[in-house]
């Protein structure tokens, strides 16, 4: 389902709910993205000590809104962004400081980017800054694999040889294809891949969580983001939080108030 509006209905957050994903039509005007598919392009080649791109492997910086703040760190303060994401997770969801940039080569395997608990809704808000399409790039998912039972039922079918990862012949596989503009979002648990496409296609991605509802989701917040911090470094910085706007701020603030 595409939404055309920056706000999810009701239709759309069901939508989402049950099948996992929606797609955000020209959220953003195309300009709007080439500009920061150029900033991404030049983190990269400042990241590879200025060698061109050998379009051999993916090239990946995390959270690259670090990496050149003045230009990435506004989108956490607009609120195309931020209404759309508020009417899947809720006005009091929060950003997880995960922040992805990326230039593609070749094809994404398929896999989910969690098994967490049920009842913690995390979101992947991708951002295409090329047009991708089926056989080219876009990614493909598994409408309403991000059910816990359902995965199951997958994961057992790539364990019994019955689906392989490196294929894109699954059953149910929908495309979801992209122009620059639109805004590719989808449950972590959503199985999930991507086919074909140029080399050095350029995307990049904002994670999200629902507000915490219980002790207990709060505690597996915790121990979540607290362990990934461990291995990867502090993901919201002291400069994130100081030039925040008041949105901005919310979205981060119970992870700052967690000490994360």
């Amino acid at each position: 389902m595409a939404i055309q509006s920056p706000t999810a209905t009701e239709s759309h957050l069901l939508h989402f709910r049950a099948f996992g994903f929606v797609v955000l039509r020209q959220l953003f005007e195309p300009e709007q993205i080439e500009h920061y598919g150029r900033a991404l392009e030049a983190v990269m080649l400042r990241l590879r000590g200025g060698t061109d791109f050998a379009g051999i492997q993916r090239q990946s910086v995390e959270p690259i809104i670090e990496e050149d703040p003045d230009t990435f760190y506004p989108l956490l303060d607009d609120c195309r962004l931020l209404d759309a994401v508020e009417g899947i997770l809720g006005e009091d969801c929060l950003y997880t400081g995960g922040n992805d940039g990326n230039l593609y080569v070749g094809d994404t395997r398929w896999h989910s980017d969690s098994d967490h608990p049920h009842d913690v809704v995390q979101l992947k808000t991708a951002i295409y800054c090329d047009p991708v399409a089926d056989g080219a790039g876009c990614l493909s998912v598994i409408p309403g694999s991000h059910h816990s039972a359902y995965s199951l039922q997958i994961r057992q079918a790539v364990d019994d040889g019955l689906l392989s990862v490196n294929s894109p012949d699954w059953p149910g596989r929908q495309p979801l294809e992209s122009s620059p503009g639109d805004i590719v979002a989808f449950d972590h648990r959503l199985w999930h891949s991507s086919w074909g496409g140029e080399s050095g296609r350029r995307m990049f991605t904002f994670n999200w969580v629902r507000y915490p509802k219980t002790h207990w989701e709060e505690t597996w917040l915790y121990g979540f983001y607290g362990a990934l911090n461990k291995r990867n470094g502090r993901q919201l910085s002291d400069r994130l939080w100081n030039t925040a706007g008041r949105r901005r701020k919310q979205k981060i603030a119970k992870f700052i108030e967690m000490g994360l």
